[in-house]
């Protein structure tokens, strides 16, 4: 990385680019603009007169990460669009994201190597990048290696906003530019919750989420409510609030939690928690294994729970003692249940960090005897379902419309099926009379 930032001042840039735009015929056709197309002019400025919009979906979780180990403000980004520091950070971050790609997406800085902008970056009036960020870091860093093949990028094509454009329109247009899924590189799934909770905070409604998405409510809702649960294991369970590193491989682990745990509360709720959270927690040690235990947070966390109290040595039907306020290590909205069974001792334990260890090995050894159990009784049921799959076929047989050619072939195969239900009645039968042996008394 090689280019270094100069952020020319505001007032430059803007009186820079109104000029250029005064003097410009070029127009292009934009249609992401208040729902009508617009015609936009086109100019072309030095390479160092755009910023970086710092207010980057694609970048906030990373934002946060260079936060951290940087130890910069908590508004180092938020508050630096004109910081040269910082949008040389953003810079270093839009860089690493422009050499990404998919096997059906070409790393933009790879199509830019050919030395060609193709297309113009959108720009407003005071020459904030809103559409075109990555393309433009990857053009500065072209250009500052020094080749000639590059030298076309001393200037840079530029898509001018009107002045007027509002923070919630260019917010809108981002949205309609990068996070429609089957046109862009897609954000992880993080940053697009986190854009959508942004979003609804700054006033757009569901409604234009959705449109400007292109996605389902129940989609966008669920998103935000895995967004909630990793936010809470961050926060409150792990002591590491906003460190989305952790959580960027646990989509459809927070995703099953947003759709099993909607309608759970209480108690019911926080163990259900706890045991995704110590899922989420060894999901690189489990690998593979990590989505199979999906279920234990579902409909089988009762299960899940009660073995692993008695493995514990845990008793659920005593009420626990008291506890001071300080060893509450994650909210808990828990009813009052003094009477009868109650979660709140194995929730305890499941809090006490000297014990997480020993939990974690009981929760597996929990739900791998659950799958296999599952697995056992699912081989049980094995010939009953086949024998019913094969009855259902054969009473779907409509003889109306076959074909006359066809009529032997058809009586040979029932012959041929009359004669293997028979052997498979004969063998039950023997396989009852065996069963009638063996449990006779005495024997």
């Amino acid at each position: 990385m090689v280019y270094k930032i100069r952020v020319i001042p505001k007032h430059e840039r803007i009186e820079q680019i109104s000029s250029c735009c005064s003097a410009t015929t070029d127009r292009a056709a934009f249609y992401e603009y208040q729902n009508s197309v617009q015609q936009l002019p086109v100019i072309r400025v030095p390479i160092e007169l755009p910023i970086y919009r710092m207010a980057n979906g694609r970048t906030r979780t990373e934002q946060l990460k260079y936060i951290r180990l940087h130890q910069c403000s908590a508004t180092f980004f938020s508050n630096g669009q004109e910081n040269q520091d910082a949008q040389q950070a953003q810079h270093e971050l839009l860089d690493a994201f422009s050499k990404e790609g998919t096997t059906s997406i070409m790393p933009i800085a790879k199509v830019l190597e050919e030395g060609k902008q193709t297309e113009p970056i959108l720009i407003t009036s005071s020459g904030v990048v809103v559409n075109g960020n990555r393309r433009l870091s990857a053009m500065r860093e072209l250009y500052a290696a020094g080749d000639s093949k590059y030298s076309e990028f001393t200037h840079i094509n530029c898509m001018v906003l009107p002045a007027s454009a509002s923070d919630k329109e260019i917010k809108e247009i981002e949205v309609r530019l990068q996070m429609q899924p089957e046109t862009k590189l897609a954000y992880t799934w993080v940053n697009e919750a986190l854009t959508i909770k942004d979003l609804m905070q700054s006033g757009f409604t569901r409604d234009e989420i959705t449109r400007d998405m292109r996605k389902d409510i129940r989609e966008v809702m669920a998103m935000l409510q895995a967004l909630g649960h990793a936010e809470v294991y961050l926060k409150d369970w792990r002591g590491q609030p906003e460190d989305y590193e952790l959580v960027e491989r646990g989509k459809q682990l927070f995703g099953d939690m947003a759709r099993d745990l909607k309608d759970k509360v209480g108690e019911h709720l926080e163990i259900s928690r706890r045991i995704a959270f110590l899922i989420q927690d060894n999901s690189s040690s489990l690998g593979t294994r990590a989505y199979a235990f999906n279920f234990s947070f579902g409909k089988k966390a009762p299960d899940v729970a009660e073995a692993l109290a008695s493995r514990l040595g845990v008793d659920l039907n005593q009420p626990p003692p008291p506890s001071s306020d300080k060893d509450e290590q994650l909210a808990i909205d828990i009813d009052d249940e003094s009477e009868g069974s109650s979660y709140k001792p194995l929730i305890d334990v499941m809090d006490d960090q000297s014990r997480r260890e020993e939990v974690t090995q009981e929760l597996i050894a929990v739900c791998e005897s659950i799958r296999a159990s599952e697995q056992d009784q699912k081989r049980g049921q094995a010939a009953l379902k086949a024998v019913k799959d094969a009855n259902t076929k054969l009473l779907e047989v409509d003889f109306s419309n076959a074909d006359p050619d066809t009529y032997g072939a058809i009586d040979a195969q029932l012959e041929s099926i009359l004669l293997t239900t028979q052997k498979l009645k004969a063998e039950i039968a023997r396989m009852r009379a065996g069963a009638r042996t063996s449990t006779a008394p005495g024997i």
